[in-house]
């Protein structure tokens, strides 16, 4: 569970986030700088740069990650590596109104080559993190190579549903898009 000084931060990101998305629609994400983002956002630009890291942090940012891996780390006890990790992004994305945000964000990750870089960077740590985790959930210390192939179509296939989603304006909820991205290859 998170402390209250934990959920006031989140809070206070996804707020921040919102309106750099905003101010990134409404100009173009390379007219708007940190300090833009900053200073419509009441805080010092060396905040954004500690919640987030970078501009493109902004927008790579997802607020849900934590709770993913409490999911997940609890569905890796009860269930296969592979369908855990569907299982848990199945029940995280099935509320389309919450996915809002994410669509908005996920536009710019294909729209802005720094931030579709970002993205990329975020995908390997996610993957190096899942290989992590089904190592763990299996009793090891460190990895294996089929960890890792795990992992790394896991990882596949969500960025490939979210990629169809995000170029079908979302026709289809994005937790439907998932179940048919791994049905293709479990």
């Amino acid at each position: 569970m998170a402390t209250l000084r934990q959920r006031n931060r989140i809070r206070s990101m996804r707020e921040l986030q919102m309106l750099a998305l905003d101010l990134f629609e409404a100009d173009g994400f390379d007219a708007v700088t940190i300090d833009d983002v900053a200073a419509a956002g009441g805080v010092s630009a060396s905040t954004i740069y500690r919640y987030f890291g970078t501009k493109e942090g902004l927008v790579v940012w997802d607020e849900t990650d934590a709770g993913l891996e409490e999911e997940l780390s609890r569905r890796l006890t009860e269930t296969a590596p592979v369908q855990a990790f569907r299982d848990t992004l199945i029940t995280a994305f099935a509320d389309e109104k919450a996915n809002t945000g994410l669509l908005r964000r996920v536009r710019f990750l294909y729209a802005v080559p720094q931030v579709h870089a970002a993205a990329i960077e975020q995908d390997l740590k996610d993957r190096e993190e899942l290989a992590v985790g089904y190592a763990l959930a299996a009793g090891r210390k460190k990895p294996s190579l089929e960890d890792e192939v795990r992992a790394s179509v896991c990882i596949a296939a969500l960025d490939a549903a979210i990629g169809r989603w995000q170029r079908k304006d979302n026709r289809t909820p994005l937790a439907t898009l998932i179940e048919q991205a791994f049905a293709a290859f479990l």
